[in-house]
Parts: structure tokens; C-alpha cells; sequence
């Protein structure tokens, strides 16, 4: 029981840091894009950039090969057999930076007709030689559920990559600032880790001894490079069918939707893998976890959505002028997307957290298979009419069918019904609603306002209501959120029967 209520506090803890971090990082985010296309670089050369951007994260997944997972998952601790998983990942950097600095520039030129997209990528790879530095200590650091340390090292390191864009951008890098400032995320990260983590690798290398870390690893792996491939092949489609200007205008649609949703759910995320890890056996406080997360995720992206959809028109006039309404139909179409996706970043650490990381696997591959297929037929057929909106449009009819996929692989593998699930987190989706419809009505009222006046008399309101809704309904308080980063048991709502206090 003691053991259990320390998890709890630990969770709660390390899920305020983690939404602190994760606000500061989403901010500067924006404000860095804000900036950026506001001043310096035009829709056509954040097309340009996004031709590499995209792969990024690819990139990421396929040096890692799920090796931080199986460190923080596995329940052997050895030395020897960490410092071996360290040397098999650093010797996977360097031969990615070898291919890309190899053969990345002359590919790009020949698909992309634009050279610069290659050695974009060759400088991102040697921050896959540099991760090596914190690879291991923040895994160790997960592991421990330390996650004040590492919410406090992630938050300068982002306060370092925006000033990085910023200024490479201001100062004329153009689009490259959207490489030298991860850059000096990831330094800050490595050395910050080191601080809070120091550890260095042993000489040795044993490879038996580290093959069900591998084998984890690569099944994990295997689903995250799945998952980030089919979650950006949208990009290149847009490229190729519609030209640089359009994925600029098509990205900037993504940015606002889907990139704040990934943000906003890394706050259950970065949490979910290692507290799903620990209470592996015990099913009963497992689903009890589970239904928490997924009720915390839908209220932090629904409330998110329902503001954007709702202000849609004044959020893109007001902060991405340059740009007019070209977004919104897209925007609202992605938004449809949101809330799944918010889903789909919890229910995946579930399956590798217990030990079922194939299962992971076959969502990914259903995922990666029908989606790209949507993408391209989308745009072959409906795009002579809508545009690069023909592949939002292939977002909000293709994810569905890999949902529910992922979906009903949890249920089973935890023996939850699909109904008794969607009992325990229905009323979240609902309150949020009802606070949309109130703000819609906000809206009309308001038409006489300025943009800007307006968007925030939406936001108050959508806000507020959902609030009022989800404390008196929900049970999720500001006083529930306060008890987390104190790490404290939330307060207990008295029964419905209990007499007044006198």
C-alpha cells in the first residue's frame, strides 16, 4: 500500500513538472514560429525548411532504436549491460551521419530540386552524435520518475532553441535557424543531464547479455519510426503535388493543430511508459492509471481544439496575418484529428509499458499503411479541387480506421471493455463541448469587436465554463492540480449525502 501511494505522489509530481515544461516549451514554440513567419521568412522557404524538418524525428527514432525504452522498461540494471546498450546506440549515430553526409544533399537536390534540404539534414546528424552525451542519464532519470530534474533541464534547454531560431533567424540564417536552434537544445540537454545524471560507459560491449534489451527495443522502435513516418508523409505529398508555397501554408495549418496536441499530450506521455512500467502487475491500479491519463489528455487537447475551432478565423488573422484565412479550412478539418491523436499518445506506452510493444507494432503498421495511401489517392483525386486541403482531408477519413485498431488492442490486452471505457471518460469530451457551443454563442454576440478582443472574449468563456463544468461533473479542480506539483493526495470531494460543515 506504501509502495503504491508513493508511485501515486510521484506520478502527480512529476505529471505538474512535466505540464509546467510542457506549457513553457509549447509557448515558446509559437512564439518562435510567431516571430519567424511574422519577420523574417516567407511561406515558400518554411515549405523549403519543412522538406527536412519532417525528417527529423525519423532521424531520432532510428539512432535510438527504442534503447532508452528497454533501459527504462527492463528490470536489469547492470552496468556492463547499459554501458553495452550505450555503445551499440553511439555506433548507430555514427553511421547515420555517414549516410547523410554522404548521399542526403545529392537525394534532396533530385527530389526536392533543392540542394540546401540535404545538408540541412547532415547538420541535424551531429546532434545524433551529441545525444549519446544524454542518452543514458535521462533514461536512468525516467527510471527513477525524476522528472522535476529533467522538466528543469527540458526547460532550458527550449529557452536556448528559441533564442537560438530567433536570432539565426534575425540575424539572417534563414531557414537553417530551424536547425541551429535544436541544435543548442540538445547541448544544453546532454550538459544538464550530465549534472543532474553523471555517467559515464564502460569499456565493454556484451552483446548476449544486452539482446532482450535489443529485442525490446528494436519492436518499440519499430512502432515510433512507423509512427513518425506516417505522421509526416504528409509533408512530402504537399511538396510534390502542390509545391513549396503550399506546404508552408499547409505546415503553418499543422503547426497550429497537431503539433500543440503532441505537446500538450507529451505531459501524460513522458510519464505514461515508466508509470505503466511499474504497475504492470497489478491490473486493477493499471486501468485505474490508464483512465486518468486518457481523462487529463482529453481535457487539456479538447480544451485546446474547442478554443481554435471556435476562433479559428481570429486566431490565423490575428497572429499569422501574412498568411490571411488560407489555413482555416485545414485547421478546423485537423481539428477533427485532435482529439484521437491525443489518445493515441497515451494507449501506445500502455502496450510497451506491460511488455506488449508487437502489439504497438501492428496499430503502427495499419497506421502506416492506410494513411500514406489516404495522403496520396486524397490529393490525386480530390486535389485539382481542394488543394493541399485534400490532404487534411484524408487526416480526418484515414486516422479513424487506425484508432480504432489501437483502440480495441488495448481493451483486449488489458481486459477493459471497449464501453466501460468509454463510460469512465465520456463526461470530459461532453463538458467541453457544452463550453465550445457557449462560446460559439460568445462569438456571434461579439462580432462587432476587434479580432483580437474577440479571441479572448472566446477563450474566457470556453475556458470558464469548461472549468465550472468539469469541477462540479468531472471532479478535476484547480485544487486537484495544485495537490500534483506539491505532490500531495488531491483534496477529497465530500459524498453528495455528506451534512454541511458547520
Amino acid at each position: 500500500m506504501a509502495g503504491s501511494t508513493e508511485i501515486k505522489s510521484d506520478v502527480n509530481r512529476g505529471l505538474a513538472w512535466i505540464g509546467l515544461a510542457s506549457s513553457l516549451v509549447g509557448v515558446l514554440d509559437f512564439l518562435a514560429i510567431l516571430l519567424i513567419l511574422g519577420f523574417w521568412i516567407d511561406q515558400e522557404q518554411y515549405g523549403i525548411a519543412t522538406m527536412a524538418v519532417w525528417m527529423f524525428p525519423i532521424l531520432d527514432q532510428v539512432t535510438d532504436l527504442g534503447l532508452s525504452a528497454a533501459v527504462i522498461q527492463r528490470d536489469r540494471t547492470d552496468d556492463d549491460v547499459i554501458s553495452s546498450v550505450f555503445w551499440i546506440n553511439f555506433a548507430m549515430a555514427g553511421l547515420l551521419f555517414l549516410v547523410l553526409l554522404i548521399g542526403a544533399p545529392a537525394a534532396c537536390e533530385a527530389f526536392y530540386d533543392h540542394r540546401v534540404v540535404g545538408w540541412l539534414l547532415v547538420a541535424y546528424g551531429s546532434k545524433l552524435l551529441w545525444q549519446n552525451v544524454y542518452f543514458i542519464p535521462v533514461a536512468l532519470m525516467k527510471r527513477e520518475l525524476r522528472f522535476k530534474e529533467l522538466s528543469v533541464i527540458r526547460i532550458i534547454a527550449n529557452l536556448t532553441e528559441f533564442a537560438g531560431k530567433v536570432g539565426f533567424a534575425a540575424a539572417g540564417f534563414g531557414i537553417w535557424a530551424f536547425v541551429l536552434g535544436p541544435l543548442g537544445r540538445v547541448l544544453v540537454t546532454g550538459i544538464g543531464a550530465q549534472i543532474c545524471h553523471p555517467w559515464r560507459p564502460k569499456a565493454v560491449l556484451k552483446l548476449r547479455e544486452t539482446w532482450d534489451h535489443a529485442a525490446f527495443g528494436i519492436k518499440a522502435s519499430a512502432s515510433q519510426i512507423l509512427f513518425f513516418t506516417y505522421t509526416n508523409l504528409d509533408y512530402p505529398v504537399v511538396a510534390h503535388y502542390f509545391g513549396a508555397a503550399a506546404l508552408g501554408v499547409y505546415r503553418l495549418a499543422y503547426e497550429v493543430v497537431l503539433e500543440p496536441v503532441r505537446m500538450i499530450s507529451n505531459v501524460v506521455v513522458d510519464i505514461a511508459f515508466p508509470t505503466f512500467a511499474k504497475l504492470r502487475h497489478d491490473r486493477p491500479k493499471l486501468i485505474a492509471q490508464f483512465v486518468s491519463f486518457t481523462r487529463m489528455n482529453l481535457v487539456t487537447v479538447m480544451l485546446y481544439s474547442a478554443i481554435v475551432f471556435v476562433a479559428c478565423e481570429e486566431v490565423i488573422t490575428v497572429f499569422f496575418p501574412k498568411f490571411g484565412l488560407t489555413p482555416v479550412d485545414s485547421v478546423r478539418v485537423l481539428l477533427g484529428v485532435a482529439v484521437l491523436r491525443s489518445l493515441s499518445y497515451v494507449l501506445p506506452p500502455l502496450l510497451d509499458g506491460i511488455g506488449h510493444p508487437s502489439r504497438t507494432l501492428i496499430y503502427t503498421i495499419v497506421a502506416a499503411v492506410v494513411l500514406p495511401a489516404f495522403f496520396v489517392i486524397s490529393a490525386h483525386v480530390l486535389g485539382p479541387r481542394y488543394g493541399f486541403e485534400s490532404v487534411a482531408i484524408a487526416w480526418a477519413v484515414g486516422y479513424p480506421i487506425a484508432f480504432v485498431v489501437l483502440l480495441l488492442l488495448v481493451t483486449y490486452t488489458i481486459d477493459l471493455k471497449v464501453m466501460e471505457f468509454l463510460r469512465q471518460v465520456i463526461g470530459v469530451p461532453l463538458c467541453i463541448l457544452a463550453a465550445a457551443a457557449v462560446g460559439q454563442g460568445v462569438k456571434w454576440a461579439t462580432m462587432e469587436l476587434p479580432l483580437a478582443a474577440r479571441l479572448i472574449a472566446v477563450t474566457v468563456v470556453i475556458v470558464g465554463v469548461a472549468g465550472v463544468l468539469l469541477a462540479y461533473t468531472q471532479g478535476l479542480s484547480p485544487a486537484r492540480a495544485r495537490a500534483a506539483l506539491r505532490g500531495t493526495p488531491p483534496p477529497v470531494d465530500p459524498p453528495a449525502d455528506a451534512p454541511p460543515a458547520a
